[in-house]
């Protein structure tokens, strides 16, 4: 029995050997494997690991009849950088996966098939259940560091018209925003705090490890070699998070409220005026982190300093810097999910029960915790207050 294997093995490596001749006679030794100026290098050697409900199989194609085709994508890894062989790798890598797509059944196939279609559909399943520019920007004003995990954590946004201005003040009041939470006292307060930062970094940290697994064991119909194209689209969102907080905060200093906090700091500069100018500016430096701190993990609800009054503001102008950033952020947030949508369709390698377990599902709930936790501090925001 065991002869039998190593018989029908050395056979399909014999077969494989032959079609490789034959393509080389067929298009020339130079043009079977094309080299290309630009190609992105791996982080680590593909095609070791595959997602597990297919992983034995693929691997067995892989380091089997398809072994010609790694044995030079790992030749070609190890090249040295802008070697002639480091820049075949792309066409080689592409050259392995047909391989190991030549094998797979028609009913296997039809399965990859269709978990790129399901995870061409993952950026709108998720934008569904993602933030909005306008909220997003409006709680980063008041506690970055939170939106910035909930960014990561629900990495797309809710689409809106692109060139469509979005005002982050029109969250406060309104039809269909009556949900409030008043004041929170005492230990509870810390609590629910403490809570919401474990469970914002649970959440990014399942979106930045998920999209680390899927650049690793998947591929590209489009780029092979380019394993940080998932995680790319994850991080991006933040940025688009930065944007749109720079616009709010615009509006915020142009038209502060009454009980803003920055405009205590002259009579703290006034009691101090006894002692060098050097150490008062150290006292107040730490003075300004130590309020940072103490703004950042407050949550909304009992919050002194809240940026807009419910709408007092609602007629005054809005710097058109301001606006300007806001809508760029929303044409950022449409980008963003055309790249994700060309991400997701075209990752190879990955069946149907993989994408939906242990791709989309897992995004699916690190979006519906964010979701959670930023309905929960819009609501303080509209909310009596102190």
């Amino acid at each position: 029995m065991v002869s039998l294997l190593k018989w029908i093995v050395a056979a399909a490596a014999v077969i494989q050997k032959a079609k490789a001749d034959f393509d080389m006679n067929l298009y020339g030794p130079y043009d079977y494997y094309t080299s290309n100026p630009i190609t992105p290098r791996p982080w680590p050697d593909q095609f070791e690991t595959f997602f597990p409900n297919n992983n034995r199989m693929l691997t067995n194609f892989s380091t089997g009849i398809c072994n010609l085709t790694l044995r030079d994508y790992r030749a070609a890894f190890r090249a040295p950088p802008g070697s002639i062989e480091a820049r075949k790798m792309l066409s080689i890598c592409n050259r392995h996966e047909a391989c190991i797509y030549g094998q797979l059944v028609p009913s296997v196939a039809l399965n990859y098939q269709g978990a790129s279609i399901f995870l061409g559909l993952a950026p709108y399943i998720l934008s569904t259940l993602g933030p909005t520019v306008a909220e997003l920007s409006l709680l980063s004003v008041h506690r970055p560091f939170l939106s910035f995990l909930i960014s990561l954590g629900a990495p797309v946004s809710t689409p809106t018209r692109v060139f469509d201005f979005d005002d982050p003040r029109d969250l406060l009041s309104g039809k269909g925003r009556n949900l409030a939470i008043g004041r929170i006292a005492g230990w509870l307060a810390i609590l629910i705090s403490a809570v919401q930062y474990v469970l914002a970094g649970l959440a990014a940290t399942n979106v930045i490890s998920t999209m680390i697994a899927v650049g690793q064991k998947t591929t590209l119909a489009w780029a092979c070699t380019t394993q940080f194209a998932p995680l790319l689209w994850a991080v991006l969102a933040s940025f688009v998070a930065v944007v749109a907080m720079a616009g709010t905060l615009m509006i915020k200093w142009t038209y502060p409220s009454g009980d803003c906090r920055y405009g205590k700091t002259s009579t703290y500069v006034g009691r101090h005026t006894n002692i060098g100018y050097a150490p008062r500016l150290i006292a107040l430096f730490w003075r300004n982190i130590g309020q940072a701190l103490r703004s950042e993990i407050t949550i909304c609800a009992n919050r002194n300093d809240r940026a807009f009054g419910h709408g007092r503001e609602k007629h005054t102008k809005l710097p058109k810097l301001a606006v300007f950033l806001h809508i760029a952020a929303g044409c950022m947030s449409f980008v963003l999910f055309l790249f994700g949508t060309a991400v997701f369709s075209a990752l190879q390698l990955v069946t149907f029960i993989d994408a939906f377990a242990r791709i989309i599902a897992r995004l699916i709930a690190s979006s519906v915790i964010c979701r959670l936790i930023l309905i929960f501090e819009l609501a303080g925001l509209r909310g009596a207050g102190p």
